[in-house]
């Protein structure tokens, strides 16, 4: 049975979240990194908030199932933009190293991802943030040896 493109394009989306986050967010979609196909490729999204808030985030070009370029970035409609998926996807990532494209990409759930973030942020407000800490559980959720202990479990 063949596939029509609509339905192989569910394949590609499902399981995947889009970044931007928030539609009809775009982001600017750049391709770093190696020479080769076989060289680590890294596909950034960098998304600007606010003039006082930028978010860059980093993923592996094999965990990015698709990648959505709008035709008009003032009205971003998905019927009419341009696709990238499988073999389409992985020659324009190639093609496109060093250059810059604005648009959605669809990355796997689970995938590992750098997230990079500039904010003005006031004294105050910057010595108060704090990322995730090597004893904070967000990092390590399966270690409950010391928060058991003080919760009083053995």
């Amino acid at each position: 049975m063949t596939r029509t493109t609509e339905q192989l394009r569910q394949f590609y989306l499902s399981g995947t979240v889009s970044i931007p986050p928030r539609f009809p967010d775009l982001a600017k979609i750049s391709f770093e990194g190696g020479t080769s196909r076989r060289s680590q490729v890294f596909v950034v999204a960098t998304q600007s908030i606010s003039p006082k808030l930028t978010i860059k985030r980093s993923f592996f070009a094999q965990d990015v199932s698709s990648l959505f370029i709008p035709d008009e970035t003032t009205n971003v409609d998905f019927e009419r933009g341009t696709w990238f998926e499988g073999i389409e996807l992985e020659d324009k990532i190639f093609l496109s190293l060093d250059k810059t494209e604005i648009g959605i990409i669809y990355v796997r759930e689970n995938a590992q991802s750098v997230l990079e973030m500039q904010a003005g942020l006031t004294a105050a407000e910057s010595a108060e943030y704090y990322p995730p800490l090597p004893d904070d559980r967000s990092v390590n959720h399966y270690n409950m040896g010391s928060m058991g202990k003080s919760a009083g479990c053995s």
